[in-house]
């Protein structure tokens, strides 16, 4: 994969696709050839703000051509699903994202939410609705639109975390080790536009009591650099995050949470950092990756883009 060159600007007014919030607030880059969400910590039974985003989400999705949405995980709190019949599949998701412009394939992320509960019920459920796709606890898959490929890797950080430092006696050094050695034979052969990878748990974070994951840090992180992905997208600190390690090409987000949030925290790797509810939105294009944050009034708060040389 080719290295890409930087530039970001904070903005509250973007180029590009129409909205039935309001003009001035929400736009995208006007080359960007597929744009999809990405949503996390949002299973609240519709309550604390879940579906007040939902309904933002609705306008937005409705409006710039939303073509599919990628979940940070703890997708159903406080302690998972327990079967497929788990009565909060309807209230925490069926009922909640309702508007056909929400019926697009979604693909999850587990958190360590999820693992409180039956997180097999979670895969299971891939085989009764059709927009929810989860064929595995940590998959691939490559979206493209014309001439655009974009590859995302959907991680399930809590297992490797929990398997490297021994906490969960669920998860073993050996699972973790897997997941690492499929992480580097996935990213050894991309050969896509871009190459986002998507994981519950943070790598880098200012969170004050969360901090960096240091699992990740050590063990994932050097292969994400080794093959120069663009994106790694984290959750699970509830607060909006853009950090950049000196050392390092890639760019580092923390989605904040489509329900409650916690009070923003920065620190010396900070570039951005915001407490909203709300969710983002990525657009594609050959020569251009953005992210964008979404909060909570449907404003876009920040947006980021990457170029190719």
């Amino acid at each position: 994969m080719k290295r890409a060159f930087i530039f970001f600007i904070v903005v509250l007014i973007f180029s590009g696709c129409r909205t039935s919030v309001d003009q001035s607030e929400l736009k995208l880059p006007p080359d960007s050839l597929f744009n999809f969400i990405i949503i996390s910590d949002h299973g609240r039974n519709g309550y604390f703000n879940q579906k007040v985003i939902a309904d933002m989400m609705t306008d937005v999705a409705d409006s710039c051509s939303i073509r599919f949405i990628v979940t940070g995980g703890d997708n159903f709190q406080i302690s998972g699903v327990q079967s497929v019949q788990d009565p909060l599949w309807l209230s925490s998701f069926e009922h909640v994202y309702t508007h056909p412009s929400l019926h697009v394939e979604w693909y999850p992320a587990f958190g360590n939410h999820d693992h409180g509960g039956n997180i097999q019920a979670q895969l299971d459920y891939s085989g009764i609705s059709r927009r929810w796709k989860m064929p595995a606890n940590y998959y691939t898959l490559v979206k493209s639109r014309n001439d655009v490929k974009i590859r995302l890797l959907i991680l399930d950080t809590y297992s490797m975390i929990t398997g490297f430092n021994g906490s969960n006696s669920k998860y073993s050094l050996e699972e973790a080790q897997k997941q690492v050695t499929w992480v580097d034979s996935i990213l050894a052969i991309s050969k896509e536009d871009w190459v986002v990878v998507v994981g519950h748990h943070p790598v880098f974070s200012a969170h004050p009591t969360r901090h960096n994951t240091k699992e990740l840090v050590e063990y994932l992180n050097p292969l994400l650099n080794k093959h120069n992905v663009d994106f790694y997208v984290g959750a699970h600190d509830h607060i909006y995050q853009h950090l950049r390690d000196p050392k390092s090409d890639i760019d580092y987000f923390v989605n904040t949470a489509a329900s409650s949030v916690r009070p923003a925290a920065s620190n010396e790797m900070t570039v951005f950092t915001a407490s909203s509810p709300g969710f983002s939105i990525c657009s594609a294009s050959k020569t251009s990756l953005s992210i964008s944050f979404i909060n909570i009034e449907g404003k876009a708060i920040y947006q980021y883009t990457r170029y190719k040389k």
